[in-house]
């Protein structure tokens, strides 16, 4: 993920949208606020992949219906959810839904950066299988789905209309170019650039359509 890319903040609270923008552009940040969840997902297809910052509890759409649907609209944003003292049951519910971590109020400025910084590490890490899959010829792209698939390299050979020994090369080159160092996390690797495939098709489909809703830049 860019170092620039935005960090989207959604509280019911303006005050609170207020003070992290404020934090967050002295950092050199960049964010947008959202009164609601809801504004935010009537917004969501215009809006690129970020790391969303959102209280657990909310009128409307809460954070942890929030982090739920996410996964279904193709989206991988990172979320961290914010939540006082009396609502950290909820918080550790959104984190079981696959929030990456909730920050306990009041909390102190580098607390948010941390969190905002581990979040963006998070987003490395999903995207890597697809860039290491981006560098592989079309060929080895086919091997790999088939090694994928579970296909043994006789099965993938009488698919592609090759040897067992060419798709036995295919795979070494594949686990040279991956990095991968074994046949495990080379199906591993193949899996997860599969689904962040499938996201990122699913991100551009929905961004076909028109988003409505407000928000507010930093300031």
């Amino acid at each position: 993920m860019p170092h620039d890319a935005s960090v989207y903040i959604i509280d019911d609270e303006p005050e609170m949208c207020r003070s992290l923008a404020l934090l967050l552009s002295t950092g050199g940040v960049p964010a947008r606020t959202f009164g609601s969840a809801d504004l935010f997902l009537d917004m969501i297809d215009a809006l690129p992949v970020g790391i969303i910052i959102c209280d657990v509890l909310m009128p409307g759409t809460s954070g942890i219906e929030l982090v739920r649907r996410l996964p279904q609209m193709g989206r991988s944003d990172p979320v961290v959810v914010i939540a006082g003292h009396a609502d950290v049951p909820l918080a550790v519910e959104a984190m079981k839904a696959g929030a990456l971590d909730f920050i306990e109020k009041p909390f102190e400025a580098c607390t948010i950066m941390n969190a905002i910084e581990n979040a963006r590490r998070l987003a490395d890490e999903r995207a890597a299988p697809l860039q290491c899959v981006e560098i592989l010829s079309r060929r080895e792209r086919e091997v790999l789905a088939l090694i994928t698939a579970g296909s043994t390299s006789k099965q993938a050979a009488r698919e592609l209309g090759i040897s067992p020994r060419t798709v036995e090369t295919y795979r070494t080159k594949l686990m040279e170019k991956t990095g991968a160092t074994s046949l495990a996390q080379l199906i591993r690797l193949g899996l997860e650039a599969d689904h962040a495939a499938s996201a990122s098709v699913a991100h551009i489909a929905g961004g076909e359509l028109d988003g409505q809703g407000i928000d507010q830049p930093a300031r």
